[in-house]
């Protein structure tokens, strides 16, 4: 059935079905709805904030309520750590969450132990399989929840990139489905529910928002999909964009809040009779950024007390895309890899910072939650040539995509500029008494050698071709979280730390069009 009159108000729209409906049939529900927290506690406290202001105010409502997360809850291996957040998502009353990439970090086995203690949120993928093709015990591939006599479908959909954006060795036992069996699986789930009288139906989806567009479009049923992974952040209902129609033309609303728990969702709906949505309203409410004492205790108790590594006076906060610009803290990270291996050069890829801690005292928690995705550092030689050619590569993709993939490479011991269409225009190696040495950037030395530190995850290839080690390589069991304690723990000032710009990597303005791609990956 097509619905075509709709009305725009806000973030709110009005659905107007052929036939009218009675406000005695009208189903209402209100959604708390939250995606990629990525494991940073301090901005979860606003999540816990809004969670209780929800309960609060849909208390004694003749309402239906419920709580999702679009996955990605947790970033890294700390398993400690991400059993906390499940028990915080259990405390908070989340129905459901979807298995993203992240939740994967520790490997399968560490997913499914998570999965099986978890008291109340339940982990739901209907396109993750073994290798066999069976699906994981204790991942459900969807459930109906009941409020008030009215029947939810949930299904989970996991990112169909997960094979490019977690450690193979980790998941080698399981596989995820190409989106046309992603599609498939999910009609039959939908299809089952509507077997059992189900007929209002949600998918949590950690694909992205592009391929949920596509997935909306494809199916038949679906009213709502939650998304993530893209780190979009959705706040209007805007026909085209935020609301699609499925295959058999009925609206779908496709929600998200962007990355980091930086923000929270909650949507209002009512359904008709038939569990068609008949109206809807969106809110997308920032979460303050800041630590809360409540998290911080739990954490202590259930996580450990982080020792104290220092104070921070002034601090640049994290680009709002870190891929595209200067940061301080990635840069200085950068340095305490120089340190810590000896190096000439240092170089991080820009999305592989998730935090900059805040003023006030600085933990080696704050430093480990700022790069939670653990690689092992790999000190190598590399000519002039490469260097820059990594760099400016890099620079040319990243500015010329609107999500700034694969994004920019923050380094130690090397200055550059950059126009904002990404083209290189100046580069100096920087020695560490500071004196600078300018590189002919259209002709750099083959033969000149410099020693360098990068990550395991820069020197794959996958995403920076150019980093890839052409002489030998040593490796050190250790990421740049641990040189980066280490290196703060040292200085002088770690009680008046003051970490801003200092100009090492300039973008500069300028006249020409700008080019934009889009090339979205996300880690």
């Amino acid at each position: 059935m097509f619905y075509g009159c709709m009305e725009q108000i806000n973030s709110k729209y009005l659905i107007y079905p052929k036939q009218k409906t009675t406000d005695s049939a009208v189903t209402k529900l209100k959604l708390f709805y939250t995606n990629d927290w990525h494991g940073q506690t301090d901005n979860i406290g606003g999540i816990l904030g809004g969670s209780l202001q929800f309960d609060s105010s849909t208390k004694g409502q003749k309402i239906d309520t419920l709580k999702l997360v679009a996955g990605d809850t947790w970033s890294g291996a700390n398993i400690k750590k991400n059993n906390f957040i499940v028990n915080l998502m259990n405390y908070m009353g989340f129905d459901a969450c979807a298995i993203g990439n992240h939740e994967l970090d520790a490997g399968t086995k560490a997913l499914l132990d998570t999965a099986k203690n978890s008291s109340r949120t339940k982990f739901v993928s209907a396109n993750l399989k073994t290798t066999q093709g069976e699906q994981l015990k204790g991942i459900e591939t969807s459930f109906i929840k009941e409020e008030n006599g009215n029947k939810y479908g949930i299904i989970g959909l996991s990112p169909l990139d997960l094979k490019t954006v977690v450690l193979p060795e980790r998941i080698s036992d399981i596989n995820v489905q190409n989106f046309e069996q992603t599609v498939k699986s999910a009609q039959i789930e939908i299809d089952k529910m509507k077997a059992q009288g189900v007929n209002k139906i949600i998918i949590l989806s950690h694909i992205g928002k592009d391929m949920d567009e596509k997935l909306a479009h494809a199916l038949d049923g679906v009213d709502i999909i939650v998304g993530g992974h893209s780190h979009d952040k959705i706040e209007d209902i805007k026909e085209g964009e935020s609301l699609v129609r499925s295959k058999s033309g009925e609206p779908v609303v496709i929600l998200q809040t962007g990355q980091n728990a930086e923000n929270y969702g909650i949507l209002n709906a009512e359904f008709d009779i038939n569990g068609i949505l008949k109206k809807v309203s969106n809110s997308v409410i920032e979460t303050g950024k800041k630590k809360n004492s409540i998290i911080e205790d739990i954490k202590n108790f259930e996580v450990g007390v982080s020792p104290k590594v220092g104070s921070i006076k002034e601090i640049d906060s994290l680009p709002e895309n870190r891929r595209k610009a200067p940061s301080q803290w990635t840069a200085m990270m950068a340095d305490s890899m120089r340190e810590a291996l000896g190096v000439d050069v240092a170089l991080i890829n820009s999305a592989n910072i998730r935090k900059v801690p805040q003023i006030g005292k600085l933990t080696e928690q704050d430093i480990e939650e700022s790069a939670p995705m653990k690689n092992d550092l790999l000190r190598t030689q590399m000519s002039e040539e490469q260097i820059v050619s990594g760099i400016k590569n890099a620079a040319y993709r990243s500015m010329g995509a609107t999500d700034g993939y694969p994004g920019l490479l923050q380094c130690s011991g090397i200055k550059y500029t950059i126009d904002s269409n990404g083209s290189l225009l100046n580069l100096s190696f920087v020695d560490k008494e500071g004196r600078e040495t300018p590189v002919d950037i259209n002709n750099p030395s083959k033969t000149k050698m410099y020693t360098v530190a990068l990550d395991s995850f820069l020197a794959n290839g996958k995403e920076y071709p150019e980093m890839v080690p052409k002489s030998q390589v040593e490796k050190f069991n250790y990421d740049k979280d641990a040189t980066m304690i280490n290196y703060l723990k040292a200085r002088a000032d770690k009680e008046d730390l003051v970490i801003k710009d200092d100009g090492r990597l300039k973008i500069v303005q300028t006249s020409q069009a700008p080019r934009q791609s889009s090339s979205t990956r996300n880690i």
